[in-house]
């Protein structure tokens, strides 16, 4: 009997996982007592029940956490933008800003850092200076200069950022009062109706009547459009943008699979400034080791891939040596997993990685109860 695609990338993402094992059994390098016995103990349980039932379990996890926060299958972009920035906290910010950056391509890299500072920074500055959320190019060359002569690269990036996160323009022509020469002027907005809802929860009102747009309107705002505006138009990505998404969102998942440790009182790991007992948990950095990411990352995107957009979707994924060497670069743009303590990685549990982890252990629970 043969078996359906999606049984074949679950059977995968297993066989991913033995090898895994396999790989950690053989090393004996972690530094923590009892660290490879639980992530060893980890990876089995999660071998065991993740797959069952036509993989109900990560359907589940893929649905209910990551698409719900970061990627809505909403095909109305206003809904998708709601959605998105209600799911905002201070921490999950991070994650969804190094979001941008698994967006392989060379757009994306604008957005990262450039001359002048961060773009998106000088975005959110020049939009401040307006009422209606709207920005005119000049105003924007004003920042770096005449804005009369903008430099080349000032242009080249303002039009790529634009394209890039879906603003959309007006031209207008008007005479310039020193010179009397007509003047062509652009306008950059976002969409009438995520203007409407920007107006609801950015702007306010003095005593005086005069209205100004709030510290809450910042980058994160951007980012939060950009990735309404990539969900809904999920069925037209370039592969680029197909291979980014699946690689951070599978990065995140294997974050989560990852077992909280006990650590021993005495370890220095608790007397390091930088380590918050609270609200981290250390990854060994054998965990984290490339030779077990390269057997979890490949079938866990595909499943990713599959997820999210189906056939049109794995056909776009790349899996060859040098791609998944790019995928393995994802784990160092999320910041909040690149805390580095002692040698060791430590996970700040964040919203997301709460709840993925409780639905992973949920499961195993339950589970396990069955077989006793």
């Amino acid at each position: 009997m043969a078996i359906s695609l999606w049984q074949e990338l679950l059977q995968k993402f297993q066989e991913g996982l033995e090898n895994s094992i396999e790989k950690i059994s053989e090393r004996d390098i972690d530094t923590i007592p009892g660290a490879k016995e639980r992530l060893i103990e980890k990876l089995e349980q999660i071998k065991r029940y993740l797959p069952r039932n036509d993989g109900e379990y990560i359907i589940k996890i893929i649905d209910d956490s990551i698409q719900k926060s970061f990627f809505p299958r909403i095909n109305n972009i206003s809904e998708a933008f709601i959605k998105i920035l209600d799911a905002r906290t201070p921490e999950q910010d991070y994650i969804i800003q190094e979001l941008i950056n698994g967006f392989i391509s060379s757009e994306g890299k604008v957005i990262a850092s450039s001359k002048g500072g961060p773009i998106l920074d000088n975005l959110v500055e020049a939009f401040k200076k307006r009422r209606d959320f709207k920005i005119v190019d000049f105003q924007y060359y004003a920042m770096f200069g005449n804005p009369n002569k903008p430099r080349k690269y000032v242009i080249n990036r303002l039009k790529k950022i634009v394209e890039f996160l879906g603003l959309e323009s007006d031209c207008y022509v008007k005479t310039d009062v020193g010179t009397g020469e007509d003047k062509e002027i652009t306008y950059f907005s976002f969409p009438k109706e995520i203007n409407q809802i920007l107006e609801g929860r950015y702007i306010e009102t003095l005593e005086t009547g005069e209205t100004y747009v709030t510290d809450k309107f910042d980058k994160m705002v951007f980012i939060a459009f950009f990735l309404a505006k990539v969900s809904v138009e999920r069925k037209t990505l370039d592969k680029f943008k197909i291979n980014g998404i699946c690689a951070i969102f599978a990065l995140i998942m294997i974050i989560s699979f990852m077992p909280k440790l006990q650590i021993d009182e005495k370890n220095p790991i608790n007397r390091d400034p930088h380590f918050d007992a609270q609200s981290m948990s250390v990854i060994p950095k054998s965990w984290m080791n490339s030779d077990i990411l390269s057997e979890l990352l490949p079938p866990l995107i595909q499943v990713m891939a599959f997820r999210l957009g189906g056939n049109d979707w794995l056909d776009k994924i790349e899996l060859t040596e040098k791609k998944i060497k790019l995928h393995l670069q994802a784990q160092f743009l999320l910041k909040d997993v690149n805390k580095w303590v002692l040698g060791n990685m430590c996970r700040v549990e964040i919203p997301i990685f709460i709840e993925i982890s409780a639905i992973l252990n949920e499961i195993t629970v339950g589970m396990e109860r069955e077989r006793n």
